[in-house]
């Protein structure tokens, strides 16, 4: 087993500070993503709103329960320095699936999806993809680089987010 986790190291990252309030600072800035939409026309903004917070919160949801039904270690934990408090506060064990992936992918699809409904003829509309998925793209490199997650972790965030989000 020594073998193969050795072999398994190759294929993650040890804990990064850094990295991880990068990543922490991306999804922020990936759930403002949908502040584009002060462009639709102001009677909308309380749909909007209330529609955007129904996504959050399911994303939010649907994340906490897979949490819940996998225990999975994070990257970190198979190198030295494991972050004590990480380890402290029993999020050692949460790593699939990625919380931060989920819900930055879950604004990216919202805001991308209604962008293009309100506006189907904007030449603003592949910007507005790009920029926003591109957000939540480097939210989840982020993920992977400071440790927190594997690859898998990341991708089924992104599918589950981007599903709820449209």
């Amino acid at each position: 087993t020594e073998k193969f986790i050795e072999e398994l190291k190759d294929k993650m990252n040890s804990y990064s500070k850094t990295l991880d309030y990068a990543g922490t600072s991306m999804l922020a800035v990936s759930l403002l993503t949908p502040t584009i939409l002060f462009s639709a026309p102001s009677q909308d903004y309380w749909k909007i709103g209330l529609e955007y917070a129904q996504t959050i919160i399911f994303a939010s949801m649907l994340k906490e329960l897979f949490k819940l039904c996998v225990d999975r270690p994070r990257p970190y934990m198979y190198f030295n320095g494991v972050p004590t408090e990480k380890v402290k506060d029993g999020d050692w064990n949460d790593s699939f699936i990625s919380g931060h992936s989920t819900l930055s992918f879950a604004a990216a699809s919202f805001s991308s999806y209604l962008f293009c409904q309100y506006y189907p003829d904007s030449k603003w509309k592949f910007p507005v993809i790009f920029s926003s998925f591109g957000l939540a793209t480097t939210t989840a490199i982020l993920r992977l680089c400071s440790g927190n997650h594997f690859m898998t972790d990341v991708i089924c965030g992104a599918i589950v987010g981007s599903s709820v989000g449209l």
